[in-house]
């Protein structure tokens, strides 16, 4: 639990080359599927890189598609060329990453340069679960397929704020007092499994002076 976390955590500009960054931008939706194009920065444009992806059904990443070049804005394309992904007939074609992903799903990609020397990590939740109230939110991030561990993360309190932190998963309750960072930020995992009971809805609050935002995140087989 505590390896995952910190594996999530780290998977995105602590992971990469210093001084790049990698925007993960919505290109469309039908549906439930939504489109996703690249775009680096401070990476090579001479380059051929990999695309990696770790989605929560996978232990580790996986790779996604060889080949890779970038543009000179740095959108990732297909240059069709030998030693490169896509049809000599379609060159420079952008790459569209098509997902599906669940409320709380994360989607986290990567390229890594194909001789190692450069790599950029990027992650995003495309349909959030968060509750508001006021300045203050709390977002849930599954970090597994059925949610058998889910990531909290509260923002926007005053810093170093005492909160009260409240979870309750079919009628299992949990309470303790914590406290947030020197930016108002509070994080933990929670396992909102029952036992005996295959699927449910776990609400977690943090309760402040100020705010008290609310999440509830479905879990189990449905």
């Amino acid at each position: 639990m505590v390896k995952l976390v910190s594996l999530h955590n780290a998977w995105g500009p602590k992971a990469s080359t210093p001084n790049t960054s990698l925007a993960v931008k919505e290109s469309g939706r039908s549906g439930k599927s939504i489109g996703f194009r690249l775009y680096a920065q401070g990476l090579p444009k001479d380059a051929i890189y990999n695309l990696v992806g770790w989605p929560v059904t996978q232990k580790a990443p996986v790779n996604v598609l060889e080949g890779v070049t970038l543009d000179a804005s740095g959108l990732a394309i297909c240059a069709g060329k030998p030693g490169t992904c896509g049809r000599s007939d379609k060159p420079d074609d952008p790459i569209d990453l098509v997902l599906q992903p669940v409320p709380g799903e994360p989607v986290r990609i990567g390229l890594i340069s194909q001789d190692g020397a450069s790599k950029v990590f990027a992650k995003l939740v495309p349909v959030p679960l968060r509750g508001a109230d006021r300045s203050c939110t709390v977002d849930a991030t599954l970090l597994t397929p059925g949610s058998e561990l889910v990531l909290i993360e509260g923002s926007g309190f005053a810093a170093n704020a005492e909160l009260t932190f409240d979870s309750e998963s079919e009628g299992e309750r949990h309470g303790q007092k914590v406290k947030a960072d020197g930016d108002g930020r509070y994080q933990t995992a929670v396992l909102p499994y029952k036992q005996g009971v295959q699927k449910g809805t776990l609400t977690v609050t943090l309760k402040s002076a100020g705010c008290s935002p609310s999440v509830r995140v479905p879990w189990g087989k449905r």
